[in-house]
């Protein structure tokens, strides 16, 4: 683990001296702006470092080490930008040698076209992560319909929406949990399940700014259920639970209950530790519908080998931003949306929030308005 985070920094700073050198070049011969550039660059770089080991840390609750973690946060995706645009222009200048594409303006003024190209690429990557930050505000309603075999009793048709990582904290504060809040209640579901990662990475923002006051408006006749994240590890697991039992949700941590004599809603902890599924499942009425909270879709082979009949997961984002997004799905086998594997189903969704930057690029934020048939076979 230690090499593959080594492995990461040397890539990051790679990165980062091969953009930022070729834009140093590619500026006017002014030595107070190479100066500047070079300042810039380097401050920022690092500030992408600093960043993440004070996210980790929480020990500097100011308006200055937040702005660094926000910087620090933005940096690492806009290098990753950055240097693709610089290796693409680089890769036009070769493909210019053999094929001579270029136009005669680029031949006679490289100085300029240098700029130019310098320009568009810190013009690029902002606009890019303004159409990121869009897509995060206003979040998709996908809507999910999904049949049971197994009937459960009067119940025919449950309505559930599922939110997943929410990542309360710094980036995402009251204002939009607010409106979270809103979206939900407006689709009027039957309950309201939540799982896993609603803390990012420390209680205390949660309760600075009293999110727990707009969590306590979530309305669902059957109730409000979550399971727990790796980050409510990280943040403490014990101290998430208490702080979301305090506002009306109900925290299942390797526990199944029953709901309206209809089906189980089981829960299980984010962690190695945990209980088998078998084991959960054992005391169970099993002629009645299983459905599942899991943070993370790991190890499905459990699950499906249990009998559970629908299971609910989020952590992964759908990969939030490009390139991520094409990593994600070799990660796991089932990544984001609808999956089956015999009787056993699945949906992971992509989340609600997200985490480390605010923008989605090539992925969505999304509530899902899940709709459950059951007795269809």
């Amino acid at each position: 683990m230690r090499i593959f985070f080594l492995l990461i920094i040397a890539a990051f700073l790679g990165m980062s001296f091969y953009t930022g050198l070729r834009g140093w070049q590619a500026l006017p011969r002014r030595r107070w702006l190479r100066v500047a550039w070079a300042a810039g660059f380097g401050g920022l770089t690092l500030s992408m470092f600093l960043g993440f080991f004070l996210r980790r840390s929480g020990v500097a609750d100011t308006a200055f080490f937040r702005w660094m973690q926000h910087a620090g946060a933005g940096w690492r995706f806009a290098i990753i930008y950055w240097f693709c645009l610089a290796l693409f222009f680089d890769a036009l200048r070769l493909a210019d040698r053999r094929f001579r594409i270029f136009p005669a303006w680029v031949k006679r003024h490289p100085g300029r076209a240098r700029v130019a190209a310098l320009v568009f690429s810190i013009v690029a990557v902002p606009a890019i992560f303004a159409g990121g930050y869009w897509h995060f505000i206003n979040p998709a309603t996908t809507r999910v319909t999904i049949d049971i075999a197994k009937p459960a009793g009067r119940l025919r048709v449950l309505r559930a929406v599922v939110a997943s990582d929410m990542h309360l904290g710094e980036t995402i504060g009251r204002k939009r949990l607010a409106d979270y809040v809103r979206r939900i209640n407006a689709l009027g579901p039957d309950i309201i399940l939540l799982p896993g990662d609603q803390v990012d990475s420390h209680l205390a923002p949660l309760i600075r700014e009293n999110m727990g006051g707009e969590l306590k408006k979530l309305r669902a006749p059957l109730g409000v259920y979550a399971v727990l994240g790796n980050h409510e590890r990280y943040a403490g697991a014990d101290a998430c639970t208490a702080w979301m039992e305090a506002q009306g949700i109900r925290v299942l941590r390797d526990r199944a209950v029953k709901i309206a004599d209809a089906f189980y809603l089981v829960g299980r902890e984010d962690d190695r530790r945990r209980k088998s599924m078998a084991g959960l499942l054992a005391p169970l009425d099993r002629s009645l519908p299983v459905i599942v909270l899991d943070h993370q879709p790991r190890d499905l082979g459990e699950p499906a080998a249990a009998g559970v009949d629908l299971q609910l997961s989020g952590h992964t984002h759908g990969g939030q931003i490009w390139p991520v997004t094409w990593v994600v799905p070799w990660m796991y086998e089932f990544h984001y949306g609808h999956g089956r594997k015999g009787g056993y189903q699945i949906y992971v969704t992509s989340g609600l929030g997200l985490w480390g930057f605010p923008a989605r690029i090539g992925s969505k934020s999304e509530l899902v308005d899940l709709t459950v048939n059951f007795g269809v076979k």
